[in-house]
């Protein structure tokens, strides 16, 4: 299995990863968080992931993953500056925004080396601070990130009424 960053033939399966991360996530939420038309989702989701995927400069990347020739999954970082009145401090700051590996690649080590290679990256960039996001009910992805020094610093909360 290989790690790379994403070429521009890799369009495609990074939309497609992108989806599947979503239904990966829609299928883990509750009932009574899919209230909405899912195919309008997916089809914002398409759209958004073309035009990062097109957009994509020195403060992005993309790695593909890949298994005898095949893409199993996918990542995606940034680097964006923090708005200046984010009393959580402010500056570069790195986002560690998706990571998408199909079930068979899951448990072999590549979620610990993906992110070994995003951490190596932001630092090259000269980045300090590393964000990241995981549903509470998603246990794997929490345990590899706190496995990796990340600390909770925010929870969200909803409430259907």
């Amino acid at each position: 299995m290989k790690i790379r960053i994403a070429k521009d033939s890799d369009k495609k399966d990074f939309i497609k990863f992108a989806i599947k991360l979503s239904e990966f996530n829609r299928n883990n939420h509750s009932e009574n968080s899919k209230q909405d038309v899912y195919e309008i989702v997916q089809k914002s989701i398409r759209d958004k992931s073309a035009e990062t995927f097109d957009n994509r400069d020195d403060n992005c990347l993309i790695f593909i993953v890949e298994s005898e020739g095949k893409s199993i999954g996918y990542a995606l970082g940034r680097i964006y500056e923090e708005d200046q009145c984010a009393d959580n401090g402010t500056g570069q700051i790195g986002l560690f925004d998706e990571l998408y590996l199909d079930k068979e690649a899951r448990g072999h080590g590549l979620g610990q080396k993906i992110l070994d290679e995003m951490l190596h990256w932001f630092k090259a960039k000269g980045i300090r601070r590393v964000k990241l996001h995981a549903f509470s009910w998603n246990s794997k992805a929490k345990e590899l990130y706190e496995k990796n020094g990340f600390n909770e610093y925010a929870v969200s909360y909803e409430k259907f009424i």
